[in-house]
């Protein structure tokens, strides 16, 4: 199989999946991807239920850095899919154009909390650091604390919002990060009347996915939200440019910082 077509099929997937079943469907391109990719590989599975909720990992090129390290979730709400198509159509794209991942080590959960059928999906601002027996809280704390994160970046569409918004942990990432990534994202959506929201209660809540104390000290937390009444594929657009502008600009900064 050419890469063209590949790459092609996979991103014509990620549209239909307004009309797919998570658990059965949505990844069959992305594995087919995965497969012959020299920087995407499969990571450790969610099981939930009797299914297995695939992750991936990619590995960007090396310049001479000590990779970062960020997780990318989608789906924190069982009913998201459009969060999931923005983690899927982004691992495709830097697989186009790894250099956009330079000395990036990225973990990408696309259906972070699977529908369940017998019980209710756990809350993740609530239900962190508890103790408790579910599998997908068990798989992230585990994650969360073993994986060495420089950050977690959440995603969710079609929010009850007025415009994009950026929600985040760091006044510094804030200001020297998140202005450009906003910037080209508002040529898809329009911007909330605070774009950029500094939210120091993302890990102030000990129970929350986002209280990264646990964790290698100093990570932060980000989750990029998009308007509900914009089209699905204006949304997905919207929140993969500016991904992909953070990871240019946060690069920048560590390696400003590193240099000092």
């Amino acid at each position: 199989m050419n890469t063209a077509l590949r790459v092609s099929d996979t991103k014509e997937s990620l549209f239909d999946l307004a009309d797919a079943d998570p658990s059965q469907q949505i990844w069959h391109s992305l594995d087919m991807l995965a497969a012959q990719s020299p920087s995407l590989a499969k990571w450790r599975s969610i099981a939930v239920e009797g299914r297995v909720i695939p992750n991936y990992v990619f590995i960007g090129p090396r310049g001479g850095s000590t990779p970062l390290r960020l997780a990318l979730l989608g789906g924190i709400h069982p009913e998201d899919l459009l969060s999931t198509s923005c983690i899927l159509k982004l691992l495709v794209e830097l697989d186009l154009a790894p250099l956009l991942a330079q000395d990036f080590a990225l973990f990408g959960y696309p259906v972070a909390n699977p529908p369940r059928a017998s019980q209710r999906s756990p809350d993740f601002t609530s239900d962190f650091w508890t103790g408790a027996s579910d599998p997908v809280i068990r798989f992230f704390e585990q994650e969360l604390t073993e994986n060495e994160l420089d950050g977690v970046i959440a995603v969710r569409g079609d929010e009850p919002i007025s415009g994009f918004q950026i929600q985040v942990s760091s006044r510094v990432i804030a200001t020297e990060v998140l202005w450009s990534a906003v910037e080209l994202a508002q040529k898809l959506v329009p911007l909330a009347s605070e774009p950029i929201q500094i939210f120091p209660r993302l890990q102030s809540n000990r129970c929350s996915l986002f209280s990264l104390g646990h964790s290698r000290p100093g990570p932060f937390s980000m989750i990029i939200r998009t308007p509900r009444h914009m089209p699905f594929e204006n949304q997905i657009s919207a929140i993969v440019f500016s991904v992909k502008q953070i990871l240019y600009h946060y690069r920048a900064l560590v390696s400003h910082a590193d240099s000092l």
